[in-house]
């Protein structure tokens, strides 16, 4: 079958037969997304109102500045600092500008929904521009994975001399495949990517008790 723009990255990355597919295109997919976050693009207005009001992961952040661009880091930083004082001073003069009554009962109230002010920083805490594109990226390599898998024997011949997955894109994959495949499809998934799991484990403790093994004086 004729390549797709679309299914060689997913075929490019299991050419390079690492530990686990899915890692290799994550980790492509994290770098690409973090030079391009670095890149002319941080200075595109689009890119920077969602980044202003998202912001970036503890990891991410470190990623960045680690990189070259420092100053394009420090420029995102600033507005999306900005931001986030501006939001919190407007939610925080709504909360303090209501009755005692009012305030006892919503900013000290136990065991109840949350207010306003403490649902606006969680919701920053947990917010990255990068793992949310990352995120898209990957979903749309998993529906290129069940769709090689379904259409050409030659990547489900790749995949069967692969390194298997991670236990976490292993897992993934087998929920996915669920959804992905019909009933007697999704057992033949099984059948090919169970086998092939515990054997890549099997070889992978063998690696760790070979090195354990290295400092017995009597190897």
């Amino acid at each position: 079958m004729k390549e797709q723009l679309y299914t060689i990255p997913v075929n490019e990355a299991i050419d390079k037969n690492e530990e686990c597919l899915f890692c290799t295109l994550n980790k492509k997919v994290e770098e690409d997304i973090l030079n391009y976050i670095l890149g002319p693009s941080y200075m595109e207005e689009d890119i920077r109102s969602e980044t202003d009001k998202i912001g970036f992961c503890k990891k991410h952040y470190s990623q960045m500045y680690k990189a070259q661009n420092r100053l394009g880091v420090a420029l995102i930083l600033s507005t999306h600092m900005k931001n986030i004082r501006q939001n919190l001073n407007d939610i925080f003069k709504d909360e303090l500008n209501e009755t005692n009554h009012t305030i006892k009962k919503n900013l000290f109230r136990k065991n109840e929904e949350q207010t306003k002010s403490v649902e606006y920083i969680s919701e920053i805490e947990n917010s990255c521009y990068a793992c949310k594109r990352m995120e898209s990226r990957m979903n749309s390599y998993i529906d290129t994975f069940f769709y090689l898998w379904k259409k050409e024997d030659d990547f489900r011949e790749k995949i069967l001399n692969s390194k298997g997955f991670c236990l976490e894109h292993f897992n993934m994959i087998i929920k996915e495949g669920k959804k992905k495949l019909s009933s007697d499809k999704y057992k033949d998934f099984l059948t090919v990517l169970v086998p092939l799991e515990l054997k890549n484990l099997d070889l992978l403790q063998e690696d760790i008790d070979w090195f354990i093994q290295k400092f017995d004086y009597r190897f």
